[in-house]
Parts: C-alpha cells; structure tokens; sequence
C-alpha cells in the first residue's frame, strides 16, 4: 500500500535484511559457490532451479521464472498483500515499519478495510459460540449427524449456527457507533420494511476465507428443504464472488501453496466432506458457475485443474459450461480434465460410503479435456441425420478454433475425426477456414521495454536484441558497477548524446539512471521496490532476468573491473550503428558536393575506428 514510506524499505528494511537468511526460514537453502539453491517453493520439481543471490539480494527460479527480492519472496509464499509482506520482513528484522501520515486516504481506506476483516472475524466467532449453545443444538446435530462432521473439522472450518432473533447481530456486536453501518455494509444486516435485521437466521453458517486466511463472506445453508437452501453474503468491499473460490485458501496452506492439482466441486459441503476424507485439493464455486477469474486464479497455483460433477444433466451441462470458459483462456503446460460421478453419488455421499480412495480414483481417471469436447459433443446430436451431423461438425469446429494451443486443437481435430467421419485433413482445411477463430489473449504477452515491445515467448536472446536493451539490463542488474563509473563515463553526456541522436529508449534510459543518481547504493533489490507500481516496474523486472552471463566457471561475478570493461563495451555498442548511420549519411552528402559534411564525416570515422573498433 502506498501509505508505507518508500524510503523506510529501500534504505532501512532492505539492506538489513539477508535475504538467504528469510528464505531459508521457509525452505531448506544449500550453498552453492556464492549463491544459495535449493527446489523451487513455486512449483513442483525433482532438481534444484531456485537460486538465491545475496550480493543482489534476489531470488530467481530457472524453471517456472518467478523471481524478485525479499519482499515479493513472503508474497508470492504466503499470499500476502504488499502491506502484510513489508510488515512481516519488518518483524524478521526487528524493525518497525515506518508509514507515511500524508497519505492519509490511503491509510483511512486500509484501517476500513480491516475494521471489515476484524468484525468478519467476530462473527465467524460469534456464530461458532451458538452452534454449542442449546439453540444452535440442531445446527450441530446437522454438521455431526447429518453430515458426518468429527468435531476437529467443526471447529477448523469455524462453522457455526444463526439464531432465529432477528437481531442477535446487534445485540452481540454492535457497541460502539458505526458498528450497524458496517455489518450493512458486509450484507449480515439488511434493511427491510420493518427495520434492519440479520440477514441469516435459523441456519447452518460457513465461513468463506480469501486467499490469505481473513473471513470475508458466508453461506448460510437450511438444515430442511426451506429455500433458498443456500444463502450467500452479497458483494461486499472485501469480497468478490467471481474473484473467488471457497476451499483455496485451505488447498493452499496444507500444500505448500503449489497443489499438484485442484478438483473443482459443486457444493461448500463437499469441500468440507473430501477435505475431512484427506483430499487436500478440493475447491467450489461461491454460489455461480465457475468463472474465468477464478480458472486463472488456480492456474497460478497448479498445473492441473479437475472439475468434478454428478453425472446428470446437470452436472454434465455444469461441467460444459467449465468448458467453454476455459477455451479461450487454455495455458501452455496447464492440464484440464473432467469427470462425472455415479447419479446417486456426489462427493460428499462418495467418500463417506466407499471412501477417499474411490473418489481419487475416479479423479485419476478423468476424462481429457479434448475427449470431453468432442463426447459431449457428439452426445448432444443425432450424428444418423446428416443436418443434425453437419451442425455437429460445425460447431465442434467453432469451439476448436477458439483453443490458443495449436496442440490441443490436433488433438481435438483427431477425435473428432472418428464420430464425424471426416478425415483429419479435411478437418484441418475446415479449421483454417473458420471465420470465427479467436486469436490468442495478448494482455500478459507483452511487456514494454525501450519503447518497443517484446514478445514473451521469445528465446533470450531476442531479449537483448539491442544493444540498448543489453545497456538496460546490465544498468539493473549491476546498479552499483554504474554508480561506481557515472561521472567517470560521463553518463549525463550519454543519454543526451542518445536522444540526440533518437536512439530508441533513450527516454527509458534516462528514467532509469536517474534512479541511480539519486541512490548511489542501489541494488537490484532496490531497483524492483522503487520501480514497483510505476511505468518502469514492468522493464525493470523483465531485464533483471536477461542473460548477460557475467559469471565465472564456478558460478560467481566476474572481477569488479571486469564488469566495469563490460559496460563500457555496451556503452560503445549502442553508439555503434547510430554513428555508422550517420556517417552513411555524411559520406552521400559529399558525394553531392557538400563540403560542410566532410568535418563531421570524419570525426565520426575517427570514433569508429579508435574507440568503437
């Protein structure tokens, strides 16, 4: 948030804090030569690729990329906002964490949101106290009996019950003036005709945590066939439906925030059911059908993405649905699978008669994305009518075409050749020739860099394609090789000599040696946190990764004057070709008779030649 003092994190916090010291607090670090290693906490892996740099005190992993300074490290592990993060590097370093009393909006708006977290969090407590009173007795009798909760679940899931009084929440809660207003607010008090009133009375009350632990919503659920059976808090400050899922927060903590996959079930009970069973991974839906927010949620915590349904129709309609959400938005490496339970069975009903082990193996067995596609498909037609067949194969080609990977969609185009009974290749011309193909979302595909863009996907050395995108990196990655030589290479007289001259990212560059200027001890650690949320943040963190290969055969720096040799080398290559350029130019110009060029022609050949090789 912005009321904390950035001063108080580049100059205090991160200098005293060692960053292999925090990290190895939650993972085991080897030493490796001058760096620290060990498996990625981010993904899952049988070989070390995370590294852990303490002279730039920066972490990065060669497999999944993540990467960054202590501070994104406690974000990214515990899934913390950026507040929480810098508090809790504060408390490792014994420090307290210096706000800035200007920004007083900010703070007044952060202090509402938590007053909201915290009387959450006292009705969460409020309701788990009358689920053991004798009123709350038939809510208890519904959790135990009912649905065959042990007490340890009961109470770790913070369960509860709602009275009948109308207005147990102001009686409980309400002491001081305000207190009415923000429980309105949260939708636990409506305001109806005859006054304002609880909203949930005389039902079973389940929390709903984000994904960093607070209570920010609740379902109320009948303990009879009363409707609606379930009731949901509306949305709220604090809680976005479509934002979140119920269960992720609890699939997170018991796996170490990286599961190896994650079911996607329909109800808060079966959640509650397979989770009491030992299935760690299961998530639902908070009263909609799944969104693609919440599928790119998960895709930020696994590789693997299961939606689990009855086998009805409904289930089956539920589950193509899921479906067609998740076309447009398919991830490279990300695994989708479907799979339908018995009629008389969902998952709660499934583990508590036959046990975990039955439902992880219909899990395991579950139907492929493309197998999905192209049976549900082929089930919705009567393929022995040739309209009804050529509306099938239409259709399944729309759909297909709108994949992003093209080997998803040769996989789709292979099974649907066999119910169609059109040949591949004819498929393929079809797919080709489908007007309604959706390119691939392009909002994480680039990122902007010296006033260019540069694609993602592209190898590394696309990356440093320019000699100013090589000067760029190495000015982030070794801030302090600049600060040492900025006056000694004159590098004021640089940039101005680039914009001069319109070098491509000149602007960019100024921006960024700036920073150094005005923090003569930057590191790359500080580089990312004085960056973070500008318009540099993102050409920041992108070259801080770049492969400038400044190490030794044994895996540290090259010599400090080396690295110095090495900037002076970039510092030429990117005046190399605008002078070259420009004495091009200069030599047409005399070619036609102008004289005046010849003074400046050959002072440009005179660089070239003795100081640019």
């Amino acid at each position: 948030m912005p009321f904390i003092k950035k001063s108080f994190i580049t100059e205090k916090l991160l200098p005293n804090v060692a960053i292999e010291k925090l990290i190895n607090n939650y993972v085991q670090l080897k030493k490796a030569g001058s760096n620290y290693t060990c498996c990625c906490p981010f993904h899952h892996e049988k070989t070390p690729s995370f590294s852990v740099t303490p002279s730039k005190q920066m972490f990065y992993c060669f497999g999944c990329k993540e990467h960054g300074n202590v501070i994104d490290f406690v974000m990214k592990y515990k899934n913390l906002g950026f507040v929480e993060a810098v508090e809790e590097v504060a408390q490792f370093a014994g420090m307290e964490v210096e706000y800035d009393k200007s920004s007083s909006h900010s703070k007044d708006e952060y202090d509402r949101l938590k007053e909201y977290y915290d009387l959450m969090d006292r009705c969460a407590s409020l309701f788990s106290s009358y689920l053991k009173s004798p009123e709350g007795q038939v809510g208890y009798n519904y959790f135990k009996k009912s649905r065959g909760l042990s007490d340890e679940t009961i109470q770790k899931c913070r369960l509860g019950f709602a009275p009948a009084n109308p207005r147990y929440l102001q009686d409980a809660l309400c002491k001081n003036p305000g207190d009415e207003k923000k429980l309105i607010d949260l939708g636990l008090l409506v305001q109806g005709q005859y006054g304002v009133h609880a909203m949930y009375r005389n039902r079973v009350m389940i929390p709903i945590f984000d994904k960093r632990g607070r209570i920010i919503s609740f379902g109320g659920r009948t303990m009879g066939d009363d409707k609606p059976k379930y009731m949901n808090t509306k949305e709220t400050a604090i809680y976005r439906k479509r934002q979140e899922l119920f269960g992720l927060y609890e699939s997170l903590l018991a796996n170490n925030n990286r599961p190896q996959r994650l079911v996607v079930v329909e109800g808060y009970m079966d959640v509650i059911s397979v989770r009491q069973a030992g299935c760690s991974y299961a998530v639902a839906s908070l009263g909609t059908a799944t969104t693609p927010e919440q599928i790119q949620s998960m895709f930020r915590y696994t590789d693997k993405i299961v939606f689990c349904y009855d086998g009805d129709s409904a289930g089956r309609n539920a589950a193509w649905h899921a479906l067609q959400t998740i076309t447009p938005i398919m991830q490279e490496g990300k695994e989708i699978s479907f799979v339908f339970l018995p009629p008389e069975h969902d998952p709660d009903s499934l583990v508590r008669e036959k046990g975990l082990d039955a439902f992880v193996k219909f899990l395991d067995d579950a139907m492929s994305y493309p197998e999905f596609l192209v049976l549900h498909n082929s089930q919705s037609f009567n393929l022995q009518d040739p309209n009804e067949l050529s509306v099938f194969i239409n259709n399944s080609i729309k759909l297909i075409a709108q994949i992003p990977l093209s080997a998803v969609q040769m996989v789709c185009i292979k099974l649907l050749s066999g119910p169609s009974g059109i040949s591949e290749n004819q498929l393929y011309d079809m797919l080709k020739d489908n007007k309604e193909t959706v390119k691939t979302p392009k909002s994480e595909d680039k990122r902007s860099v010296d006033n260019t863009s540069i694609e993602i996907k592209s190898g590394a050395k696309d990356i440093l394609k320019t000699p100013m995108r090589k000067l760029m990196a190495f000015i982030v990655q070794q801030p302090i090789v600049v600060s040492s030589v900025y006056h000694e290479f004159a590098l004021d007289t640089f940039v101005a000599l680039c914009k001069r001259m319109n070098i491509s990212g000149s602007e960019h560059l100024e921006g960024i040696l700036q920073m150094i200027t005005e923090n003569p001890e930057m590191t790359p650690a500080n580089f990312i946190e004085i960056t973070r949320g500008t318009e540099y943040e993102k050409t920041v963190r992108y070259l801080m990764d770049a492969p400038l290969n400044l190490v030794t055969t044994t895996g540290g720096e090259i010599p400090f004057k080396d690295r110095i040799d090495y900037f002076a080398v970039i510092l030429g290559e990117v005046l190399m070709k605008p002078l070259k350029d420009r004495a091009e130019a200069l030599k047409i110009q005399l070619s036609q008779g102008n004289s005046n060029a010849l003074e400046e022609h050959g002072a440009i050949q005179r660089i070239i030649r003795n100081n640019l090789g």
